[in-house]
Parts: structure tokens; C-alpha cells; sequence
């Protein structure tokens, strides 16, 4: 909990941060005319909020319950990933899981963007969306309806990345196959997704893709990721690690 209450101050700050460094902010009178800036607030917190509570929906529990009958928490990582949907119900409950993850991820971003069209200071826009990102993402790792247990957020960051850039997402797509196919360890697709993220974001940001505005995400999204996969990085220092064979 001690954990969740500093993210959040983080996404604060991370909210107002732009608000009150944009020139219009100052052009208007600051604070003196902050009436203005009421309404962008209220609906960037209400993104943020409603990104969380998408991220949050356990869609691997959802996909193995139905087709299996078993609770995925019980099976193998315990995580509700993708990875171990597979492990607890088969390529159906991996199709499911995935697809829903990934969905979590653009529908957080995209109703954002929704939400700060109707703001009178749009250009918060990108700033929201990646405090959605990170908010839809936390909630996938950390979801309220589990007691705070999860995955470790690789799918809805895809999401998140799609809706962000097409490019970045599927240039870090084919980077995660291939950390996985000469690994051998699915762990270490995530973590190149994660160590990979930021540096992707900061290129596009440079040549102008992507506003810089998404490079937070990068960040503290792979630092998310990363957390989550805690476990699996000590598994792989030890040689420990599960690796894909002929029947998985």
C-alpha cells in the first residue's frame, strides 16, 4: 500500500508538472485565473482513475475460469498474465488474455484522449495519456479487484505503445520475439520490453514521432515491469529461469 500511495503522488505531480510550466498557464494569470484550468483537472484525473479501473480488469482470470474452471492464481507463476493463462487453460486462454490485455492498453489511452478533447487545455493531451498509460498498466500488475496481485503489464503496455506509435510498438514487438526466441525464456521478452521501452520513446521523441511527453512512460512503466518481474530476473542470475521447449 505504502508503495501505491507514492505512485500516485508521483502521478500528481506528474500531472501538474505541465499544467503549471505551459506558457498559456502563465499567459492567462497563473493562478489567479486557475478557474480555467478546473475543468482540464477534473477530467485528466478522471482518466487517469478510469485507466486504472480498466487496467485492473483480471481478464486471465476471466479467460480460465470460463474455459477451464480453475483459478489461474493457483497455477503455476500465480501471475494473470498472458504467459501463465497458457500454463493454467492452453493457447485459448493465452488468445483471450492477450487480446484482452492488449485491449486494456489502447481503450485507457484512447479514452484520454477522448476525455482531454473536451478539455479547455489540450495540450495536456500526451501528458494524460501517458499518466493513463502508467495508471492502466498499474492496475493490470497491481488490480484492485485481486487484492492488489497481477501480471507484470507486458500485453497492456503493447496496448498503451499502439495507440502511442504503431512503429515504436511493433519495432519493440519484433525485439521482444527475438529476446524470446534466442532465449528461450519468455521472462526475457518482457524485459527487453522493458529496459527498451524509454530508449525507443526517447529516439521517436527525437525525430519527432512522439511528443517527449510519452518518454515518462517509457520510464515507469518498464520500472513497473520490471518490479513485477522480480522472481523471474533472480531465476535467470541463478540459470533457474523456465525456458520454452517442444511441449509448451
Amino acid at each position: 500500500m505504502k508503495r501505491l500511495r507514492i505512485l500516485m503522488v508521483v502521478l500528481v505531480l506528474g500531472l501538474l508538472f505541465p499544467a503549471l510550466s505551459s506558457p498559456s498557464f502563465a499567459q492567462t494569470g497563473g493562478w489567479r485565473d486557475i478557474g480555467g484550468y478546473r475543468t482540464s483537472i477534473v477530467l485528466a484525473a478522471v482518466a487517469i482513475v478510469l485507466a486504472y479501473l480498466l487496467g485492473a480488469i483480471p481478464c486471465g482470470v476471466v479467460a480460465v475460469r470460463l474455459v477451464k474452471g480453475v483459478d489461474i492464481r493457483q497455477v503455476g507463476s500465480g501471475r494473470t498474465g498472458a504467459t501463465n493463462a497458457y500454463r493454467a487453460g492452453g493457447p485459448w486462454c493465452f488468445g483471450l488474455t492477450a487480446l484482452g490485455d492488449l485491449l486494456k492498453g489502447i481503450t485507457a489511452v484512447w479514452a484520454a484522449r477522448f476525455l482531454m478533447m473536451l478539455a479547455p487545455a489540450p495540450q495536456w493531451t500526451p501528458w494524460v495519456e501517458a499518466l493513463a498509460g502508467i495508471a492502466a498498466v498499474t492496475g493490470h500488475n497491481w488490480s484492485i479487484w485481486l487484492g492488489f496481485r497481477g501480471g507484470a503489464g507486458t500485453f497492456t503496455t503493447f496496448g498503451v505503445l499502439g495507440v502511442m506509435n504503431l512503429y515504436v510498438a511493433i519495432g519493440l514487438f519484433v525485439a521482444v520475439l527475438l529476446a524470446i526466441c534466442l532465449s528461450r525464456m519468455v521472462s526475457a521478452g518482457s524485459i527487453t520490453l522493458a529496459l527498451m521501452m524509454s530508449v525507443a520513446l526517447a529516439i521517436a521523441a527525437i525525430i519527432r514521432l512522439t511528443p517527449w511527453a510519452y518518454l515518462p512512460f517509457g520510464v515507469i512503466a518498464g520500472l513497473l515491469t520490471l518490479w513485477a518481474l522480480r522472481p523471474n530476473i533472480l531465476r535467470i542470475l541463478g540459470h533457474h529461469e523456465r525456458q520454452l521447449s517442444a511441449h509448451h
